[in-house]
């Protein structure tokens, strides 16, 4: 069986501006297999739902008919530190993502009426954002505070192993529940102090 030239993943994207501040907080990182990742590729994925050797062009419209009677609204995910893992380094959420959580459920939800089940994401949802790949050197986590609300999902096609993403499709979501966010906070981090 020969391995998938193309990925295909719900996700958030990061806006320009916010990924190249997000860049600038990366520590220095060295590793012998470690790469970072260019800034304009910085995303959430929600899920993966096509791994394939060809192109998929009809995916999007079926992705499209499942989004066709709405999204749920954006939601705050609360991001925290930049730590090292076995695959790379990430920025990780800290405190509750019921949110995000709740969006996503609901969004697996549209997709299965269309038969479209998540990929490698068994156990659910572990928010993240990947700022590179490989074994990294261990470093201190980086504590970043950092409220973000994505404001479209989009459908990427990934050419794996070149580091290439295209934006096939985008939604726009609706603002959270006024009672609950503010929609732009997320251009206002929180600096977090280091403990001496």
């Amino acid at each position: 069986m020969m391995d998938p030239m193309f990925r295909y993943f719900l996700g958030f994207q990061v806006a320009a501006d916010r990924a190249g501040w997000l860049a600038r907080q990366l520590p220095p990182v060295s590793g012998d297999l470690f790469a970072g990742l260019k800034p304009q590729l910085y995303h959430m994925t929600l899920c993966t739902i096509a791994e394939t050797i060809e192109p998929q062009p009809f995916l999007s419209g079926q992705v499209a008919k499942a989004f066709a009677a709405g999204l749920p609204p954006a939601s705050a995910i609360p991001f925290g530190t930049i730590v090292a893992r076995d695959t790379g380094v990430e920025l990780v959420t800290a405190g509750r993502i019921g949110g995000i959580r709740q969006a996503y459920d609901a969004i697996i939800a549209r997709l299965a009426t269309q038969g479209i089940d998540p990929m490698h994401r068994k156990s659910g949802l572990r928010p993240h954002i990947t700022l590179g790949y490989g074994r990294a050197a261990d470093f201190d986590p980086v504590p970043l505070a950092w409220t973000w609300t994505p404001r479209d999902l989009v459908l990427i096609e990934s050419h794996v192993g070149h580091r290439r993403h295209r934006v096939l499709q985008r939604w726009t979501l609706d603002a959270p529940p006024q009672a609950s966010f503010d929609f732009m906070a997320d251009d206002l981090p929180t600096p977090m102090l280091r403990a001496a």
